[in-house]
């Protein structure tokens, strides 16, 4: 199922009407940000404890409204006419400038890692509750939840961290909001520029308007906003066939947080030639070896506490949970390394099969194949997010580039319900108490179960269809006017069974010898 076929005909001024409204509600609930901002500090008349529900009625009518300016904007393939679309991602980034985090205190954490490293400590080694950062503590007032656990974030955006944190305690929110928002303009332009070149301009208000990109950018203030930037950033490149600069972009990617690596897989086979993978993987390797080689000839070992973080955790994760009811220890491990292995598998067979220099030139290619390379990325990326036992809904950000690329419904409704599991939201922030619902869960579960049913629907009817192609060929390659080779072979067999029965032994014998005789001679 395409969301194509779900696009409303309308006259071209009731289009125009509707495109233009659905932008300035996205920018009017962009402001109201603000306003949630004043109730989850108690500046409001209004209850903290119904926080999370009015932040995912602010999701869901941001989504809403962008659904409708991408089925009402220009189906044009030229940038200038999309201005009020890029001046309107522009303005509902910059009104968040001002706003004070209320869905993550991830942005506290980031930035007492950064004033950790820039102190002359290595955040990898010392946790937030050691003795020595007592006086910088008081000062930073990071999260008490996350005191005994060391940094779990890669140097590249470690660095990131502490250049905000030098502005001081009272600048260094500003400043980190001034990265994510110049990442999430340079997310909203290069994307333009590679749904231009894949002739899927038309899409961009997925990523335009997204409500995952903006309000957890803007908002959150979340690293992933980086991961988006460099995800979108490697497709650039590798639309240009820069495939050295691609993989760059792949390792600064891993250097921010781990997730964009995983293009690695299906950008990797799609390369015909060996010289073209080796020279993607190249600038990858390098990339790595020279951010971790200045990571640790400056005195910090970069591994920290992820493994901790994912076996505390748990989040809006249907498949880790099933499989965990199932399986413990070490039968849990090989359970999802099965199913890892199988899926990679998959995606790099069908990446494999698909000619790359179709994306080099998109319009003069069969546009099916191209979107099966889309979605063997969005595969690849979502991998590990569908099996991770923690997810959270900004964990999701480098998808939406991807979207754009190849919109589908399950890609979209999931991006839909994360945002549900901030009904927690309000508890937390109340009364410290972190206790999600099973219901956002529960439709995750639902989501993925159709998915798979979907593939699996997919699966066995191409199946059958290449059977049908098979068949006709064969019967296409009879003349014209003859029988097909099928019918020829059941006539055959009836008159063969006929001869036989009414032939004697020694008849028999002669017929044998003679179609012996006849195949020598062929």
């Amino acid at each position: 199922m395409t969301l194509y076929s779900i696009k409303p005909n309308l006259t071209k001024v009731t289009k125009s009407w509707l495109y233009f409204g659905s932008l300035a509600c996205v920018v009017l609930l962009s402001f109201a940000s603000n306003f949630l901002s004043a109730i989850a500090q108690g500046q409001s008349a209004l209850s903290v404890e119904n926080i999370g529900v009015y932040t995912i009625i602010q999701y869901c009518l941001m989504a809403f409204f962008m659904l409708l300016a991408w089925f009402t904007s220009p189906k044009s393939s030229q940038l200038k006419n999309y201005k009020a679309l890029l001046i309107t991602a522009f303005l509902v980034r910059i009104v968040l400038i001002d706003v004070t985090p209320y869905t993550s205190n991830d942005a506290s954490r980031y930035l007492f890692d950064g004033r950790i490293a820039y102190e002359g400590f290595d955040p990898y080694r010392i946790s937030h509750d050691a003795e020595e950062l007592t006086q910088l503590r008081a000062k930073w007032q990071p999260p008490q939840e996350h005191a005994t656990y060391v940094t779990i974030y890669p140097p590249l955006a470690l660095a990131l961290f502490s250049f905000s944190s030098s502005f001081g305690v009272d600048h260094a929110e500003l400043a980190w909001k001034c990265l994510l928002l110049l990442a999430g303009l340079l997310t909203v332009w290069i994307s333009a520029l590679v749904l231009k070149k894949a002739a899927k301009l038309e899409n961009l208000p997925l990523v335009a308007l997204s409500p995952l990109l903006i309000l957890e950018t803007g908002v959150g203030l979340h690293l992933d906003a980086f991961s988006a930037l460099a995800v979108i950033s490697a497709l650039y490149l590798w639309q240009r066939q820069l495939l050295l600069y691609c993989g760059v972009a792949i390792g600064i990617g891993m250097s921010l947080k781990v997730l964009p690596v995983m293009l690695l897989l299906p950008l990797f086979f799609l390369q015909k030639s060996l010289k073209h993978s080796f020279t993607l993987v190249l600038g990858w390797v390098v990339t790595l070896a020279l951010i971790y080689g200045a990571t640790v000839t400056l005195g910090y070992l970069p591994v920290g506490s992820i493994g901790v973080f994912f076996e505390k955790w748990r989040n809006a994760a249907p498949v880790f949970m099933a499989l965990e009811s199932l399986f413990s220890g070490v039968q849990l491990v090989v359970a999802l390394i099965i199913i890892t292995i199988t899926t990679v598998l998959i995606i790099a067979y069908i990446s494999f099969k698909q000619d790359s220099d179709t994306q080099t030139n998109p319009k003069n290619n069969p546009r099916k194949n191209t979107d099966t390379i889309y979605l063997c990325m969005q595969a690849s990326l979502a991998l590990p997010l569908i099996l991770s036992p923690v997810l959270f809904p900004w964990y999701l950000m480098p998808l939406i580039p991807l979207l754009a690329l190849r919109p589908n419904i399950f890609l979209l409704a999931w991006s839909l319900l994360m945002p549900l599991t901030y009904e927690v939201l309000g508890d937390f922030l109340c009364c410290q108490q972190w206790q999600p619902a099973h219901w956002p869960t529960v439709l995750l579960a639902v989501l993925y179960a159709l998915t798979v049913l979907k593939i699996i629907y997919y699966s066995i009817t191409k199946h059958n269809e290449k059977q049908r192609k098979k068949k006709s060929k064969l019967d296409e390659s009879c003349p014209t006017g003859t029988l097909s080779f099928a019918e020829i072979n059941r006539k055959t067999s009836a008159v063969i069974k006929k001869d036989t029965l009414a032939a004697s032994p020694v008849q028999m014998a002669e017929r044998s010898l003679g179609d012996i005789n006849i195949i020598e001679i062929k």
